[in-house]
C-alpha cells in the first residue's frame, strides 16, 4: 500500500452546489475526523489563529502556532494540527471551483496569491492590527456565507480575494519562517505553470524550464499536492476550460484552440474524461441551474 493510500483525503464537508462550496468554521467546533492525525483535503484551508499554542505540521515540516497567525493549506498537502488547550480561532474552507468559477477576473490561483510575497511559506505571523483586519473579513464571509444564495456567494468571493491580497501585502514586511529549497522550487513550478499552461501541456517543458528532471518534479508535486506534474497541468486546463465555458461567449472550438488543443474533438474527450460531462453538456447544465 502506498503512502498516499495510507493518508486519508477528506472532501468538502457537505455535498453542495459548486457555487457555494465555502464554509467558515470555528476551531472549537467538533470535527468528523481527528485533525491531529496526518490527512489531506481536496479543498483549500486558511487557519486564522487568534490565540496560538501548539504545532501545525504541513508537508512534514513542523511550524509553531503563534498568536495572530495565518496558516495556509493547499489541496493535497499533508498536514496535522496539534493545538494546545486554550488556543482558538477559525478556518475558511473553499474549493477550487468556488474560487475560480465565480469571478473570471480572479486570474491568479489562490496558492499563487498566498505565496506571492512569502516564498512559499505556509505560515504568516501578523501584528494584532493586521490580524484584526483579516478577522473582520472572515466574519463578513461567515455572515454572507450563511445565507447561501448566489449573490451572497459572490460577495464571499470578493471578500476572500481581498483577504488573499491583504495576506500578500502583509507578507512583504513579515518575518517569515525558513522555507526549504523544495518549497521554493514548487512555488517556481506553480508560477511557470500559471504562465505557460495554455501552450505547454508536457511535463518535459517545465523540467527543462526549471533545469530539473521530470522525475524530481513528479516527486515534488506528489509531496506538495498529491498529484503528479501531469495531473497538475490537466487540473489547471480543466479549471480554465470550466471558467471559459461559464463566463465567455467562446464556442467550444474556440475554447479548445485557446487552451492549446489543435483538435476540438480531442479537447472534448479530455474534458469528458476529467469531469464526466462533455463541454457542451457542462455549459448547458450550469446555465440551467
Amino acid at each position: 500500500m502506498t503512502e498516499a493510500a495510507l493518508i486519508p483525503t477528506h472532501n468538502f464537508p457537505q455535498q453542495q452546489e459548486e457555487e457555494i462550496m465555502f464554509q467558515y468554521i470555528a476551531l472549537d467546533r467538533s470535527s468528523q475526523y481527528d485533525p491531529s492525525l496526518p490527512h489531506r483535503h481536496s479543498y483549500y484551508e486558511i487557519f486564522l489563529f487568534d490565540k496560538g499554542g501548539g504545532t501545525h505540521e504541513i508537508d512534514f515540516d513542523t511550524y509553531p502556532i503563534p498568536d495572530h497567525s495565518i496558516h495556509f493549506v493547499l489541496p493535497g498537502q499533508v498536514h496535522k494540527v496539534n493545538r494546545e488547550p486554550g488556543s482558538f480561532g477559525s478556518i475558511l474552507l473553499f474549493s477550487s471551483d468556488f474560487y475560480y468559477l465565480g469571478d473570471p477576473a480572479n486570474a491568479a490561483p489562490p496558492d499563487r496569491l498566498l505565496h506571492m510575497h512569502s516564498n512559499g511559506a505556509p505560515v504568516l505571523t501578523l501584528t494584532a492590527e493586521q490580524f484584526a483586519e483579516l478577522q473582520q473579513l472572515s466574519y463578513a464571509m461567515s455572515k454572507e456565507g450563511a445565507a447561501g444564495t448566489r449573490i451572497h456567494m459572490d460577495i464571499v468571493r470578493s471578500y476572500l480575494h481581498i483577504l488573499l491580497l491583504k495576506c500578500g501585502q502583509f507578507a512583504q514586511t513579515a518575518d517569515q519562517p525558513h522555507v526549504r529549497a523544495e518549497s521554493m522550487l514548487f512555488t517556481r513550478l506553480k508560477q511557470a505553470l500559471e504562465a505557460h499552461y495554455r501552450e505547454q501541456h508536457l511535463p518535459s517543458y517545465y523540467a527543462t524550464h526549471l533545469l530539473v528532471s521530470v522525475k524530481k518534479l513528479n516527486e515534488l508535486c506528489r509531496q506538495h499536492s498529491g498529484l503528479t506534474l501531469n495531473g497538475l497541468i490537466k487540473e489547471r486546463l480543466i479549471i480554465e476550460a470550466k471558467r471559459l465555458l461559464l463566463h465567455s461567449g467562446y464556442i467550444i472550438k474556440e475554447i479548445s484552440y485557446h487552451l492549446g488543443f489543435e483538435d476540438p474533438a480531442y479537447f472534448n474527450r479530455f474534458f469528458r474524461k476529467h469531469t464526466g460531462f462533455s463541454a457542451g453538456n457542462f455549459r448547458r447544465q450550469v446555465q440551467q441551474d
